[in-house]
């Protein structure tokens, strides 16, 4: 394993949240890197001060610049790769501290907007990484009691990154992600009744959202990215 690939679970690792092998795989790493140990140590002195600190992480806490940091993280910026990840993994240690705040309500926009903020925090955005629909689509089987519909969109400039189990409103979703430049599009899948819905947009915080209804199937999509480009997203997948 070398940097490139130890540098992301770090944060993960320092979390057990890593498979053993691969545990195992890191702290082989650490043993003979320098820098990456001095940025694993780094990590740990955060966690520690965080927990020192208590923080109030009540359900009225303000969020607004947590989600502005995690924005700014999908941005160009001339800081180093591994700030980033030290920063993100921070917003993961503190998430996963004792007494760490409940998911904020104020309707569906809203958890769908804390979603897609969590999503991009470390190393949460896919369970399955891939590009192949073949790939995306059969990993679903068994894990839901539905198939959601993968489509390449990736000729049209939104290319498929990969897919991950989620929950929305207390219920199992497919959550697929595009990509499109440097925006990252989540977009949940879950069943619902019968009737059709036309796409309808919204925003909330800064983040663009798309919602419509198809086949019995709910579909919500949440970008930084423009409206418009956001809309075409959404025409797209529906015609395809």
């Amino acid at each position: 394993m070398n940097c490139l690939d130890a540098e992301p679970l770090l944060g993960a690792c320092l979390d057990a949240e890593l498979e053993p092998q691969t545990s195992l795989e890191i702290e082989r790493h650490l043993s003979g890197c320098d820098r990456c140990a001095h940025l694993y140590r780094k990590l740990e002195l955060l966690r520690d001060e965080i927990a020192a600190a208590e923080p109030d992480w009540s359900i009225d806490a303000d969020l607004r610049p947590l989600r502005a940091a995690i924005r700014r993280r999908h941005r160009p910026s001339r800081w180093p790769r591994y700030t980033l990840a030290i920063a993100a993994s921070v917003f993961v240690v503190a998430l996963l501290l004792p007494g760490n705040f409940p998911l904020q309500t104020g309707g569906m926009e809203r958890q769908l907007v804390d979603s897609h903020v969590r999503s991009l925090m470390a190393d949460h955005l896919v369970d399955v990484p891939s590009s192949d629909r073949h790939t995306v689509k059969p990993w679903f089987q068994g894990k839901l009691n539905f198939s959601p519909s993968v489509p390449d969109l990736s000729a049209d400039g939104f290319v498929l990154t990969g897919g991950r189990l989620d929950v929305i409103a207390s219920h199992p979703a497919a959550a697929l992600i595009y990509k499109r430049q440097s925006h990252i599009i989540n977009l949940w899948i879950s069943p619902a009744d019968a009737a059709e819905r036309v796409p309808s947009s919204s925003e909330l915080d800064g983040y663009h959202l798309v919602r419509w209804q198809h086949g019995g199937m709910a579909y919500q999509a949440v970008s930084d990215l423009n409206p418009a480009e956001l809309r075409q997203f959404a025409d797209l997948f529906r015609t395809r």
